[in-house]
């Protein structure tokens, strides 16, 4: 009891002391909320004052004449007075302020809009980058309806920049730089530098399959569409967002211009329809000499030799009849196209000298029409410099549809292999010929045993036995670009020969060698040759 005084005592003293203190601090933080306060309503009047002025300046029309598209007139005044020093001023009085973060971040905002818009000289993807952090802290702010209306237009800007898009070409390689826009649009992160892979995962991950029937050379130009798409949506939300926004009569005419481009998007055809190839081996046909075997005419180099209607013209006989497409036996062509690789490859300066052929026929084209074609290019006295031709297909399986091909070497006349072959359950044998194989060497046809036989139905594999018999037969249908035939292909140790009925289509050879001509891997993809010769042959 004699202590309860003295503790008393130095309770009040404690408090005594201590409350100053914590009147310093509910005045100290009372003076930080107001500095945050002000800097806000500062940040939020300065941004309406500009509001106001460039909106007063919006573009009257769409059309750039002679000029200057109208609407990057427009954003290029509007960015010669960003607020970039008021917005520092800003920052400096609401210093240790969340406005004062914001205030910095919208002045480096201004200035990248004006680096980009005005002077160009940043990317767009450093703009966006210097926008995203504007956009993140104008959530809820009323500069909301600025930073937003930004993000659209960076896509509108793109768009005036191009605004003659697939007006001339419909093929334009212009859209190489929306591959960056896709990326907002869709939010969609590349994981390298390869444009044709990332349209591809592009497709595959963004636009639900879309692509799917859409060949890979296509799905640049056709992505355009949903881009489009994707920026009237995008318009349409910013609407919702803010009904009463001062840009939305703008953004309605962007809106209107986006659906007027997709109707520019160019129609697309795969023709021929290429079919299924297990290989990964890329054939572009752009620049090379290509063989175009389809029912719309036959042509090589650009040099159209058949066209449906038309008697064809060859040297030294008169004219015969209309061709067509059924797809009879034609020496004179044969004899052209031989004359013709002749007359290229003896010129220096042919852009074709280097280039292997590339074959590309309709898939029910006859293999026994295609052979005498493909044989015709390597004979006279320069072949031996051009044995090289290119099965081409469409790598279906993996979704990519890609152009890929089976890289072949004509064998010449005299190393081309007769043999026979008697299918299981025939009376008798047919007269086969190996006439090329797989790869870029010519091997010798010679000593093959393990025979892959396709009769434009069924696929067999087997033995063959000299009198032409099919020996440890496996039959089955079809597999298109899948794998059965790899597992076979594997056990083999000897050269192995694929052989197709004539009256199968083209389609049928390419069936008949997925899964043998290469070998696939997990890293490498399907392109591993094989040790062994893969011969091709043709059976009558």
């Amino acid at each position: 009891m004699l202590h309860t005084p003295v503790r008393l005592l130095s309770v009040l003293i404690a408090l005594a002391v201590a409350l100053p203190v914590l009147q310093g601090c509910g005045e100290q933080k009372k003076k930080s909320e107001i500095r945050a306060e002000e800097g806000t309503a500062n940040i939020a009047d300065l941004l309406a004052a500009r509001r106001a002025r460039i909106v007063k300046q919006l573009p009257t029309s769409d059309d750039p004449g002679d000029e200057e598209h109208p609407w990057l007139a427009w954003i290029k005044r509007s960015v010669t007075t960003t607020p970039s020093n008021d917005l520092r001023k800003i920052a400096i009085k609401a210093k240790k302020t969340a406005a004062a973060d914001q205030a910095e971040t919208l002045a480096k905002y201004f200035e990248a809009q004006r680096e980009y818009m005005l002077n160009e000289k940043i990317a767009p993807n450093d703009y966006m980058r210097e926008m995203a952090p504007a956009r993140r802290d104008a959530q809820g702010q009323p500069w909301a309806v600025d930073l937003e209306f930004d993000a659209i237009f960076f896509h509108a800007a793109e768009q005036a920049r191009t605004y003659t898009l697939f007006a001339w070409d419909p093929h334009d390689e212009r859209v190489i730089r929306f591959f960056t826009y896709w990326k907002y649009v869709f939010d969609f992160v590349p994981r390298t530098s390869i444009f044709e892979d990332e349209v591809n995962r592009l497709c595959d991950e963004k636009l639900n399959g879309y692509c799917k029937t859409i060949p890979m050379e296509e799905r640049p130009f056709q992505v355009m569409r949903p881009y489009y798409e994707g920026t009237i949506a995008k318009i349409a939300g910013y609407k919702a967002k803010f009904p009463n926004s001062p840009y939305n009569p703008l953004l309605d005419r962007i809106a209107a211009h986006y659906k007027i481009r997709i109707e520019k998007v160019p129609k697309f055809e795969e023709f021929p329809v290429l079919p299924a190839i297990r290989s990964t081996m890329a054939a572009p046909l752009g620049g090379n000499a290509v063989m175009w075997v389809t029912d719309r005419g036959i042509t090589l180099m650009d040099n159209e030799l058949r066209k449906p209607g038309v008697a064809p013209v060859v040297a030294d006989k008169p004219a015969g009849a209309p061709w067509k497409a059924d797809w009879l036996p034609d020496e004179g062509l044969a004899a052209q196209i031989s004359a013709l690789v002749q007359d290229v490859r003896s010129s220096t300066i042919s852009q074709y000298n280097q280039s292997p052929i590339f074959i590309v026929p309709a898939p029910d084209v006859p293999v026994g029409y295609l052979e005498p074609l493909l044989r015709a290019a390597v004979v006279g006295p320069n072949a031996k410099e051009w044995p090289q031709q290119i099965l081409v297909g469409r790598r279906r399986s993996d979704g990519s549809n890609r152009r890929a091909g089976f890289t072949i070497s004509v064998l010449a006349a005299d190393k081309a292999v007769p043999f026979k072959l008697k299918p299981i359950g025939a009376k008798k044998a047919l007269t086969c010929t190996a006439w090329a194989v797989v790869g870029k060497d010519p091997f010798e046809a010679k000593g093959f045993k393990p025979v892959v036989w396709h009769d434009g139905d069924k696929v067999t594999t087997a033995r063959l036995a000299d009198d032409g018999t099919l020996n440890d037969a496996q039959t089955a249908p079809g597999h298109g670009d899948g794998d059965r035939l790899e597992t076979w292909a594997d056990q083999q140790t000897a050269s192995m020969v694929v052989a197709v009925s004539a009256k199968a289509g083209y389609a049928k050879l390419l069936e008949a060698l997925n899964g043998v001509a290469v070998k696939c891997g997990e890293e490498e993809g399907c392109r591993i040759p094989r040790t062994s010769p893969i011969f091709i042959a043709t059976c009558r």
